[in-house]
C-alpha cells in the first residue's frame, strides 16, 4: 500500500496527538494519585490520641483501677475543647487484674495499636512485666501506684512514676520503728510478689544497719483463708512491732485474724493499707494501723479545681485518683514542651524542668523517679472508716 505525503502527515499528527494525550493523561493520573495519598495522611492527622489506663479493674484491687479511670477523665476534662495539639483524647482502660501474664498480654496487644500513653499499671509485678513491652514499641508509661524499686532500674527512658521507691518507704517505716519501738521485738511478714517480697527485703536490710535482727520474718499464702498459723509462729518468736506488707485483701484477712487471736503485737504497715478494700475486709481489726502513702494531695490548695472535677465524677478526691490525675498533667506538659507525641520527645521534655502540678512542683530524675520538695510518704491511720493523717 502506497501513502501519500498528505496522508503521512495526517496519521503522524494524529500519533502526536495520541502521544501527548497519554502524557498529559498519565500526568493526570500520577496528580490524582498523590492528592489520594495526601488526603488519608491529613486525615489521620486530625484523628485522636489514645491514652490508654491499665490496671486492676475488677476483682480484689478494682478500686484502684476506678480511681486511676477517675483522675484522668477530670485531668482531660480540662483541657480547652478536649484538645492537645489540636488533636482531640481518648481514653481506653485495660484490665491486668494484677497478673503477670495477662499484664504482659495487655502490653502486647495495646502496641499492636500503640497509644501515646499508658497511665499504669498499679501492681508492681505488672509494671515490671509490661514495661519493657511499651519500651521496644516507644510507648510512654507513668506510673502512678508501682512503688518497686526495680521498676526504675531497667534503663527505661520513657517511664516515670509519681510515687516514691519502696527502698524509701521502708526505711521510712525502720527510723519509726526505732523511734517509737526501740528495743522492742520486731518481726517482718510479707506475701508472694514484687511488691510485697521488696519491701520486706529493704526493710530487714535497713533494720540491719541500725544494729537490729527480726525475730521473726515469715512469708504468707497469696489469698489464703487463714493465716493462724503465721500468727501463732509470730506470737512464739515474741514479736511485738510487726511490719506487714502486702495487699490490701490479703493485709485485711491477715489483721481481722490477728485481733481474732488477740495476738499480743501491733502492726505497722505501707501504701497498700491505702484501699478500702483492706479497711473493709478488716473491719475495725483495721483500725488505727500506721501505713505509709504519699502526702495527700487533695489538703494541697494546687488540687482544689481537680477534687472538684474528680467529685463531680462521683469519686472521692483521694487516693490514686489524684495521682493519675497529676501523671495525666505531667503528660501533657512534656507534650506541650515537646511540641510532638514521640515518647522519646515527650520523656526528655518532661525531664527538662519542674513542672506544676496538683502534687504541688515535681521533677523526675534520669532514671523516672518523681522528685519533690516535701517527704515521697507520710503515715496515715484509718479511724472510723475514714483515712486521716497520723499527725493529726
Amino acid at each position: 500500500m502506497v501513502v501519500s505525503k498528505k496522508e503521512w502527515k495526517n496519521e503522524s499528527g494524529r500519533k502526536n496527538r495520541f502521544r501527548t494525550y497519554c502524557r498529559t493523561s498519565l500526568c493526570l493520573l500520577v496528580f490524582t494519585v498523590a492528592i489520594l495519598a495526601i488526603i488519608p495522611r491529613q486525615a489521620n492527622a486530625e484523628d485522636a490520641v489514645t491514652i490508654a489506663i491499665a490496671g486492676p479493674m475488677v476483682g480484689d484491687s478494682f478500686s484502684v483501677g476506678i480511681q486511676y479511670n477517675a483522675g484522668v477523665t477530670a485531668a482531660v476534662q480540662t483541657l480547652p475543647g478536649g484538645l492537645l495539639l489540636g488533636r482531640k483524647l481518648n481514653i481506653k482502660t485495660y484490665d491486668d487484674k494484677c497478673s503477670i501474664p495477662i499484664a504482659e498480654k495487655v502490653a502486647q496487644d495495646l502496641v499492636m495499636n500503640p497509644p501515646a500513653v499508658v497511665i499504669g499499671h498499679s501492681c508492681s509485678m505488672a509494671t515490671l512485666a509490661a514495661a519493657p513491652v511499651y519500651a521496644r514499641y516507644k510507648v510512654l508509661q507513668i506510673t502512678p501506684a508501682s512503688t518497686n524499686s526495680e521498676i526504675t532500674e531497667m534503663g527505661i527512658k520513657t517511664i516515670f512514676r509519681m510515687i516514691g521507691r519502696d527502698n524509701v518507704q521502708s526505711e521510712i517505716a525502720v527510723e519509726r520503728i526505732a523511734l517509737h519501738h526501740a528495743g522492742r521485738k520486731i518481726g517482718v511478714f510479707y506475701f508472694p510478689g514484687n511488691y510485697s517480697e521488696g519491701l520486706a527485703k529493704t526493710a530487714i536490710n535497713a533494720l540491719k544497719k541500725k544494729g537490729i535482727k527480726p525475730v521473726y520474718a515469715g512469708i504468707g499464702i497469696a489469698s489464703a483463708s487463714s493465716y493462724a498459723d503465721n500468727i501463732q509462729d509470730m506470737i512464739d518468736a515474741g514479736v511485738e512491732i510487726l511490719y506487714l506488707t502486702g495487699g490490701g485483701l490479703d493485709s485485711g484477712v491477715f489483721m481481722r485474724q490477728v485481733s481474732q487471736m488477740d495476738a499480743p503485737f501491733n502492726v505497722i504497715s505501707s501504701d497498700t493499707l491505702v484501699s478500702k478494700v483492706f479497711i473493709e475486709t478488716a473491719g475495725s481489726a483495721g483500725e488505727g494501723i500506721p501505713f505509709t502513702f504519699p502526702p495527700e494531695a487533695a489538703e494541697l490548695s494546687t488540687s482544689k479545681l481537680a477534687a472538684a472535677a474528680i467529685k463531680q465524677l462521683g469519686q472521692e478526691p483521694v487516693g490514686y485518683t489524684l495521682l493519675a490525675y497529676a501523671a495525666t498533667e505531667t503528660w501533657f506538659e512534656g507534650v506541650r514542651r515537646a511540641n510532638s507525641f514521640d515518647a522519646n520527645l515527650v520523656a526528655t521534655a518532661i525531664r527538662q524542668a519542674p513542672i506544676e502540678t496538683i502534687l504541688g512542683q515535681i521533677s523526675f530524675n534520669a532514671k523516672g523517679d518523681i522528685q519533690t520538695n516535701y517527704p515521697a510518704f507520710s503515715w496515715y491511720v484509718w479511724k472510723e472508716g475514714k483515712r486521716v493523717s497520723l499527725e493529726k
